[in-house]
């Protein structure tokens, strides 16, 4: 991300989310694949949000007036909002966006990336220990099959590490 002055965005405790309205903050944003533009106006996923403070671009305002710099006084402050598969879902986002991909939030456990020869693919977030059906898998296949998708499983240790895997169907004949 190019440097650009910090910004500030307006955080929605409902939602979860925040917002900006600042076009030029809109535009620079938008060209990186982070957030969705809804109007005017660009709303950012958590996760997002959370990148951009560990980043040092964004500081958020809350609903009561605070302004918030570190991602550790958003947690405190908007505690409700950060479920359990938050770490793991910050972890592949944040490497993904390092590794220098485009990312753009699908859902909670999803993620479509830009890899820089500009294939897309679909990145399904994993955490070890937590168990998940061949059958479920399976089904993440043929949902990226039909989208004209990659599939990816990025597994998280944990430890924190991430391991990515192309998931692709394959069929076992008798001979």
């Amino acid at each position: 991300m190019s440097k650009v002055d910090g910004f500030e965005v307006v955080f929605n405790d409902e939602a979860c989310t925040a917002s900006t309205s600042d076009q030029r903050v809109v535009n620079m944003l938008e060209e990186r694949w982070i957030g969705k533009k809804r109007g005017r106006e660009l709303i950012l996923e958590l996760v997002e949000v959370a990148y951009l403070i560990l980043e040092g671009r964004a500081t958020v305002k809350t609903t009561d007036g605070k302004c918030i710099r570190s991602l550790n006084e958003l947690m405190q402050h908007e505690y409700k909002c950060f479920k359990d598969f938050f770490w793991p879902q910050l972890l592949v986002y944040k490497d993904l966006r390092d590794r220098g991909r485009r990312v753009r939030v699908v859902d909670q456990e999803r993620f479509l990336i830009k890899d820089k020869s500009g294939d897309l693919r679909l990145v399904l977030v994993l955490e070890e220990k937590k168990m998940r059906g061949i059958t479920d898998i399976m089904r993440e296949v043929e949902n990226a099959r039909s989208n004209s998708l990659q599939l990816v499983l990025a597994i998280v240790s944990l430890q924190g590490d991430i391991t990515y895997y192309e998931a692709n169907k394959i069929a076992l004949e008798v001979v």
